[in-house]
């Protein structure tokens, strides 16, 4: 694997007041091949003016220009956040949004209280756009039934001839005294109109690993669902190896998740049109990067000696996986942390496209992209 270009979707350096923290840096390809890429723009990782813009690429991502500022950010007048936005297309070209809104009723407040062991309130949205996610109309928010907390956790895909997912993950007390629990979820709809499904992906039915921040996609060559997970040991407080799982297209159903021999958190899965897998993922052992790495056989072998250093982090060293942060701290961290969220999408047979965010401190994190051939 060979790093044969890079740059930047959105360059933090020129910007300015609430536009100069880039993160939740997501991709997506509509089938005209126009690209386009979601990220959240605000004053800081955790402030409440946060709101998602999407950036538009017509030569496989050389070049960008921001076509959206922002969504709606009021719900039923309540203040909120767009934290994270993620897109979809329906078959007459339709663009759709999944969006994770935050109540920011409160103000700038930290989005974990470690006193109570939960996060400020979120609702699922979505949002239709015929301009090719110019503008955007049709808000509505998304029922997850007895799912509190829920918050969207990487790209929506398109199952061929049975559907669509938009993945999500909740956080929530489920029993009155005791612990915030989690769970991996995805919203289905077989039309693209209606998404009134909940899926169970992932759950620790012992509930001591968290399947945090999945990400899927769709093996061209057999159809299946790859699904991968940030995944941490909530009893002994620490990340453990990535695991991931294949989900059936047919039954809508996962497969147990199991380890990789990973080490690293979010990981963004790219299978490849010949049947191999890529893994696109954040690595916070010292020295920190964004590394990519292959696998022959579906994930149960992966060439850790040819994996590709993306990017190595500026801006010096930050807590990472090693140190095993307790819980408290490990949300602190996360508004810290200088480098992340990983997206990728195959543009060729020989070549990928990968976005993340990334900069020299918190206060100024920019949206990156690079190509890869394989």
């Amino acid at each position: 694997m060979k790093l044969i270009d890079e740059g930047y979707i959105f360059d933090a350096e020129k910007a300015a007041g609430a536009k100069r923290v880039c993160f939740f840096t997501s991709l997506f390809q509509s089938a005209s091949g126009k690209i386009l890429a979601t990220f959240r723009l605000g004053s800081s990782k955790n402030s409440a003016d946060g709101n998602c813009a999407v950036a538009q690429s017509t030569d496989n991502g050389a070049s960008w220009q921001i076509v959206c500022d922002g969504f709606e950010t009021s719900l039923n007048g309540v203040p909120g956040e767009i934290r994270e936005a993620e897109l979809a297309e329906t078959g007459d070209g339709m663009v759709l949004a999944f969006l994770t809104w935050m109540n920011r009723s409160g103000g700038d407040e930290s989005l974990y209280d470690a006193e109570t062991d939960s996060v400020i309130p979120s609702n699922l949205l979505m949002a239709r756009s015929t301009d090719g996610g110019r503008t955007w109309r049709d808000y509505q928010t998304l029922n997850t039934g007895s799912l509190t907390g829920p918050v969207l956790t990487g790209p929506a895909i398109r199952l061929p001839g049975k559907g669509w997912l938009a993945p999500f993950e909740n956080f929530q007390h489920e029993q009155a005294g005791g612990p915030s629990l989690h769970g991996a979820h995805a919203m289905f709809s077989a039309d693209g109109e209606s998404f009134d499904t909940v899926l169970a992906v992932a759950r620790d039915l012992e509930n001591i690993l968290f399947y945090w921040d999945q990400r899927n996609r769709v093996c061209p060559k057999t159809a299946r669902v790859v699904t991968m997970f940030w995944t941490y040991d909530h009893e002994a407080e620490k990340d453990v190896e990535i695991h991931m799982a294949w989900g059936d297209p047919a039954t809508l159903t996962w497969e147990q998740p199991f380890a990789t021999g990973i080490t690293g958190q979010i990981a963004g899965p790219i299978p490849l049109p010949d049947g191999r897998l890529l893994a696109f993922y954040v690595c916070r052992q010292s020295p920190g990067s964004m590394r990519l790495i292959a696998s022959p056989d579906g994930g149960k072998r992966w060439d850790h000696d040819g994996e590709l250093v993306v990017y190595e982090a500026e801006g010096g060293k930050e807590r990472s996986a090693g140190s095993e942060p307790g819980y408290a701290e490990l949300w602190e961290d996360m508004g810290k942390w200088c480098f992340g969220h990983p997206s990728g999408l195959v543009l060729d047979d020989n070549t990928v496209l990968l976005i993340y965010y990334a900069g020299k401190h918190d206060k100024c994190l920019s949206g990156r992209w690079a190509r890869v051939r394989i």
